[in-house]
């Protein structure tokens, strides 16, 4: 009978540990991928390997992501539903502190492609990093653009940006229809319309379409209760 006790007590325990396990693991997801298509990869921090990631994957700090010539992702922050969109060809790193009020303070590292996006009900801090440049985020729309040399576009449709170039420390500020370019000799430029660029565009493979698709995540609320958050999105 004893010998029953100690294992029906080991299992509970061994339940307790699970399911605190999970709620953990809950809590430091920052993103999930709503959108999937062609070459679309991720790397988690602590991989080697990069594998197929796929709708419906929580992303949590550190996590790499990156298409091919045909691919495509979108993701969406769990804190304030801002979304990220990358188009072909895209290298990109997605970083988070959760804050005491459970915003989070974000970081998208960004090595080379075309990225769109969407922060309309901004929580905590947003950065956009490139090799040369770093763009921090005030509400807004807006396309980043990184050539081979690091060279960094700004396209701003709502909103404002503040743009740093990291060599020479030099500031401008990015407001609606304006661009503004940042350069690996230092210079930063900026002005009205798109600076020659052209605004991109999603393919027509339905990668630019959907409204109303929903996604329900679990996540652990600051007063250690687990909750079931439906994030409703579109990729528009």
């Amino acid at each position: 009978m004893r010998n029953n006790k100690l294992v029906t007590a080991g299992i509970a325990l061994l339940l307790i540990l699970s399911v605190t396990g999970l709620a953990l693991a809950q809590t430091t997801g920052i993103a999930v991928v709503t959108v999937a298509k062609g070459k679309a990869e991720m790397r988690a921090k602590d991989a080697d390997d990069w594998a197929a990631v796929k709708m419906g994957r929580v992303l949590n700090d550190g996590d790499a992501l990156r298409t091919g010539g045909d691919g495509f992702i979108a993701l969406i922050f769990t804190d304030d539903k801002s979304q990220i969109k990358i188009r072909p060809n895209t290298d990109i790193v997605v970083s988070a502190e959760r804050e005491q009020d459970n915003s989070l303070s974000k970081r998208v590292n960004m090595e080379i492609g075309e990225l769109f996006a969407d922060v309309q009900q901004q929580k905590g801090e947003m950065q956009i990093a490139t090799p040369t440049s770093v763009a921090s985020i005030k509400g807004t729309s807006f396309w980043v653009l990184v050539d081979e040399n690091g060279g960094t576009t700004v396209l701003t449709l709502e909103g404002l940006i503040e743009l740093l170039n990291n060599i020479s420390g030099q500031t401008t500020n990015v407001g609606q229809g304006q661009f503004g370019q940042s350069n690996p000799d230092g210079s930063l430029n900026s002005g009205a319309g798109t600076g020659g660029q052209g605004t991109p565009q999603f393919s027509p493979d339905g990668t630019g379409s959907g409204e109303g698709n929903t996604i329900e995540l679990q996540f652990q609320d600051a007063d250690g209760n687990v909750r079931t958050m439906q994030i409703q999105y579109g990729t528009d």
